[in-house]
């Protein structure tokens, strides 16, 4: 299934939506504000119901985001210092690791796991709308943590992005 999610948007509005091939929203991302550190709820547009929540732990060198579901910890994501292969690291709370591979900062990565297989492909290219980028998920795979580990790489990036301007400024 392939999703389509616009640049920034977490950092622009308080919600935004994820939507389907057809235009239909099918997620929607809130954010909660008068909190320290980005803090975001993901919901389904069908139900309602809450399907993810991203916390930035701020007592970290690097950026270091914790994924939850149904309020329990689920996974952790942190950027790794390499200058080559994997940027990301991310553990499982079920002692699984998810590899991200691909050119990040230009929006063309996959995401796998231990075993190889392909969870999901994260690209411009892939999207219909524009400003947005595609995340196309394989089938039988964890559909809004794959949406959850998308927006903390972009959030990720973003905070890069503020500090290279700073610098300049």
């Amino acid at each position: 299934m392939r999703f389509h999610l616009r640049e920034r948007a977490w950092s622009l509005t308080e919600a935004f939506l994820v939507r389907d091939d057809a235009g239909n929203p099918v997620f929607e991302i809130r954010g909660k504000f008068f909190h320290i550190g980005d803090n975001l709820l993901m919901y389904d547009r069908a139900s309602g119901q809450e399907v993810a929540q991203i916390k930035q732990r701020m007592l970290s060198l690097l950026p270091r985001y914790e994924i939850y579901r149904n309020g329990e910890h689920w996974a952790s994501i942190h950027e790794q210092l390499r200058i080559f292969g994997e940027r990301f690291k991310v553990q499982g709370d079920n002692g699984m690791a998810f590899h991200v591979q691909g050119d990040i900062w230009r929006w063309n990565f996959t995401v796998s796991d231990d075993n190889g297989n392909l969870l999901a492909q994260i690209g411009r290219q892939f999207s219909l709308f524009r400003d947005s980028y595609a995340v196309d998920v394989a089938p039988g795979v964890d559909v809004p943590f794959i949406i959850a580990l998308a927006v903390v790489i972009e959030m990720v990036k973003e905070h890069h992005d503020e500090k290279e301007r700073d610098e300049r400024d």
